[in-house]
């Protein structure tokens, strides 16, 4: 069963949820294991003797999952990068909470090739999403663009993209304003460690790293084009492992600054994530690291814990780990920023795994759900809602796969299978989900921001990875907790914006960027401090101007 879709410039269109299989009542929330009944039945992991110490770390680290709807059915598809047991692995999302394995068919599935950190995106601005797929060990890294017919032609040849070196998780974003998507790429321990790639709008890429300022000798892992500055263009934040984590300002003329911020003081950065927890209209940043429960450090990494890092509204951060709780994760991986219950406030979850003789706390160490509480604090839970997973987490999916209004969460597991949680009662609360369909080339409008008022505002940066090696689908969660309307406001890549009132809740919405006037200038205008969603005091005055309350 497909989601219909109907676009219509400014009228935002109710979608009624497909609901999955009945499940028993319960009385609160939960996560249930449902990897077997979903159709997931696979294993991760690698074939032979590594030829040196250097590729035995880098499989220690690999794997990855993408999600995005490859077809335009209205669910997202999930990709597998499975490492070289066998090739990787496209499962198409049925639309009734199961999938079927069609990597072979739809011609992505390629050989076994030690594959990491996969994302969708649009990178032709043809309106089908297309793959970029990372490898290590010497692996060529693949590149597919979608025919829109369900299947992929390989065009890796043809792409511009020769790292030459391990990469291991991949984001897409307009750093420099022209519209459509460019590459960035973390390779951990070698001279190039983050590299950028500029788009010509093509889909075929040149290295434009050192041209751009991005220097520093980072081990990075989980790289992400955010506007943390809040002054319209993408800057890069990035997690690197032994202190190396690092934020670069965007200049606005292509080139980065690098922040010399003190409060960057996370020991071993891996998993990433970004989003506005404390509602106050800035990007917040999270990384996961290592906690060592006995506090040791029984080898070469740091024992200090994750990081939250609070945006004072420049790009400039506060270290607020311990007034939040969150800083006890084990060795973490993969991490997500997303409102699990829909209570408004976005909650974290990250995985955990390292597999160290030496060091047999985290050879089982569970993964971590940091439920958001008031003032700013969480509660860890994953135990109590069935979702401390003990596997070799490495990239993570928060993504509602079955349409039924809560994030639900898919595990990639380094030598192991993998693990689909179900959110079950999380939907208890009101929702909202957004996808915003942009002008092309950036038609999923990624670096776009939507911000959804019911009582507090909220806002979410629509982007296109990373979680480390895990990319979500560029779509935008809002839990609303008892809200039946809600007013919607999106600033696009461009600047221009888009408005709506009265808007129903428990649905997904599908916003299409209005066509420019002819006579509107081709340069992409700044958003200012008075423009409507930025301003929380200029909603009411934007509406009433705009006749829209």
């Amino acid at each position: 069963m497909k989601r219909a879709v109907t676009f219509v410039a400014l009228l935002l269109l109710p979608f009624v949820a497909l609901q999955s299989a009945a499940r028993p009542a319960r009385e609160e929330w939960h996560f249930t294991d449902v990897t077997a009944d979903a159709g997931f039945a696979y294993t991760h992991g690698f074939t032979g003797t590594p030829p040196g110490d250097l590729e035995a770390q880098t499989r220690f680290f690999a794997a990855g999952v993408a999600a995005g709807d490859y077809d335009r059915d209205g669910f997202p598809d999930v990709y597998v990068a499975r490492g070289s047991v066998g090739p990787n692995l496209l499962f198409r999302n049925r639309g009734d909470g199961t999938f079927e394995e069609v990597g072979a068919a739809a011609g992505v599935a390629g050989a076994p090739a030690k594959s990491s950190g996969p994302v969708f995106g649009d990178i032709d601005g043809d309106g089908w999403l297309d793959l970029v797929v990372g490898a290590i060990e010497g692996g060529t890294t693949a590149v597919y663009r979608n025919r829109g017919d369900g299947t992929f032609a390989d065009v890796s040849a043809s792409s511009g993209l020769t790292y030459g070196i391990p990469e291991f998780s991949t984001s897409l974003g307009d750093y420099d304003g022209d519209g459509d998507l460019d590459l960035l790429a973390s390779h951990w321990a070698h001279d190039r460690r983050v590299s950028l790639w500029q788009n010509d709008g093509s889909g075929h890429f040149t290295d434009v790293t050192f041209l751009a300022g991005l220097t520093a000798e980072t081990n990075a892992f989980a790289p992400i084009f955010a506007d943390v500055t809040n002054d319209g263009r993408l800057d890069i934040v990035s997690s690197g492992d032994f202190g190396t984590s690092v934020v670069y300002w965007s200049n606005g003329d292509g080139t980065f600054t690098q922040s010399d911020d003190p409060a960057l003081t996370d020991e071993n950065g891996m998993g990433s994530t970004v989003m506005d927890y404390d509602n106050d209209g800035d990007l917040d940043w999270f990384v996961s690291s290592i906690w060592d429960p006995n506090g040791v450090a029984e080898g070469y990494w740091g024992v200090t814990g994750n990081r939250l890092y609070r945006n004072r509204g420049d790009g400039v951060f506060d270290d607020v780990t311990d007034e939040a709780g969150v800083r006890q994760g084990y060795w973490g991986w993969g991490s997500c920023f997303a409102d699990f219950d829909n209570n408004g406030r976005p909650d974290i979850f990250h995985v955990n795994g390292a597999q160290l003789d030496q060091a047999t706390e985290f050879l089982a160490d569970p993964a971590r759900l940091f439920l958001a509480r008031r003032k700013g604090k969480f509660e860890e839970s994953a135990a109590a809602k069935g979702i401390a997973d003990t596997g070799q987490g490495r990239g993570i999916l928060c993504f509602d796969y079955d349409g039924d209004g809560d994030l639900d969460v898919f595990i990639a597991n380094n030598g192991g299978p993998p693990k689909l949680y179900r959110n079950d009662g999380g939907n208890e609360g009101a929702y909202l989900d957004v996808a915003l369909r942009g002008a092309a080339p950036n038609t999923e409008a990624i670096g776009g921001r939507v911000y959804v008022r019911a009582r507090a505002t909220q806002m979410r940066e629509i982007r296109a990875g990373n979680n480390f090696e895990g990319a979500d689908p560029a779509v935008a969660h809002f839990g609303l907790k008892k809200a039946k309307r809600a007013k919607v406001c999106v600033r696009w890549p461009d600047g221009t914006e888009t408005l709506q009132e009265d808007v129903t809740t428990r649905q997904y919405l599908t916003i299409q960027q209005p066509a420019p006037p002819p006579s509107s200038a081709a340069r992409r205008p700044r958003p200012t401090p008075s423009s409507c969603c930025a301003s929380r005091g200029a909603w009411k005055r934007c509406f009433k101007q705009r006749g829209l309350g």
